[in-house]
């Protein structure tokens, strides 16, 4: 029964649950923005968005199964520690694509939801492939969660409206952060041994005597996302369709405030010079991917109503922390 109950663990922490709901929420608040409004059809939605997860990070694990070997960090992954055989992992890696477009055909069967879901999963593939090997991959990750966003969105219909695009704009900034620059540091030391040609590592970062070392090309690069990222959802305040400018919403407006604070806060702790760190480094890039999701669900409430923000920021933050406790024991650590 152990053995059992471990070999399943294995498997689980392959998948890379623990994030499983946050990536999910790409296709789930394209829709959502688009009026989505139909629960069966939206638990639909979010499925296909964790077979994309699913495909995504099993694929991606297969490929850097040799890089992450470098690293004394990994040796436990599933791949790495050979608990989980390569094989199985192509065989999810098959199964999770296959059935992500058979749902999207079944329960939306006209052609842009599919189309958008196939270059959703062929960027993502070239990223998992190449993302080591050829530097600014990760803008090609964040077009396929532009596309998957978008891919959620046109379920409803082909009429797109600039809302929409600029959400999708917001999590292809958001993934290319994500990649570029939180992924770059935490792996930055098995990357450079492995000679990965990441754009942290091009860009100068690496460890020097057991000291994380930032260039000011990289720190430059990584405020210009945020600010970015910033500027994007500051148009969503003049849309139409969310108006946070009335009197209705100052606790809106102040809770974005705050949260802006807690975002540039945490992105200055990780990007300071300190003794390189990686249990630290993931637990301030917890903090910070949250404060970013939440700001982004509090611009967009006025559009979706109380009931369904609440939903939609309980639901991936819950996810996070009880996959990470059954998976790794912790919290905010998972062995990535």
């Amino acid at each position: 029964m152990n053995n059992m109950k471990s070999r399943m663990l294995e498997y689980l922490r392959l998948l890379r649950l623990q994030t499983g709901a946050a990536t999910a929420s790409a296709p789930l608040i394209g829709s959502l923005v688009m009026g989505q409004r139909d629960i069966s059809l939206l638990v639909i939605l979010f499925i296909i968005g964790i077979l994309y997860h699913i495909y995504g990070f099993v694929l991606n694990e297969y490929a850097d199964v040799e890089v992450d070997k470098k690293s004394s960090d990994l040796q436990k992954k599933p791949l790495v520690s050979g608990n989980i055989p390569r094989k199985h992992a192509r065989f999810i890696i098959i199964v999770s694509c296959v059935c992500a477009c058979a749902l999207t055909i079944i329960f939306f069967p006209t052609l842009l939801p599919i189309l958008f879901l196939l270059l959703a999963l062929t960027l993502g593939g070239i990223y998992d492939i190449y993302g080591k090997k050829i530097p600014g991959t990760d803008f090609i990750l964040g077009g396929s969660f532009f596309f998957i966003c978008l891919s959620g969105a046109s379920t409803v219909s082909y009429q797109l409206t600039s809302l929409t695009y600029v959400v999708c704009l917001l999590y292809f900034v958001q993934i290319v952060f994500n990649n570029a620059v939180e992924g770059g540091l935490k792996d930055v030391g098995h990357d450079f041994l492995a000679g990965a040609k990441t754009l942290a590592i091009r860009m100068g970062v690496k460890i020097k005597e057991e000291k994380l070392v930032v260039t000011k090309m990289f720190m430059v690069f990584s405020y210009g996302l945020r600010i970015v990222f910033i500027v994007l959802l500051g148009l969503l305040f003049f849309q139409q369709e969310i108006d946070l400018w009335s009197n209705e919403y100052v606790f809106h407006m102040v809770m974005v405030v705050f949260l802006a604070f807690i975002l540039f806060f945490t992105l200055y702790s990780f990007l300071a010079p300190s003794r390189f760190d990686r249990s630290r480094l993931k637990k301030l890039f917890s903090v910070h991917e949250m404060s970013s999701y939440f700001m982004l669900l509090i611009v967009l409430s006025p559009l979706f109503g109380l009931q369904i923000t609440m939903i939609l920021l309980l639901l991936p933050s819950i996810w996070y922390l009880m996959f990470n406790v059954v998976l790794y024991g912790k919290l905010l650590q998972p062995q990535v």
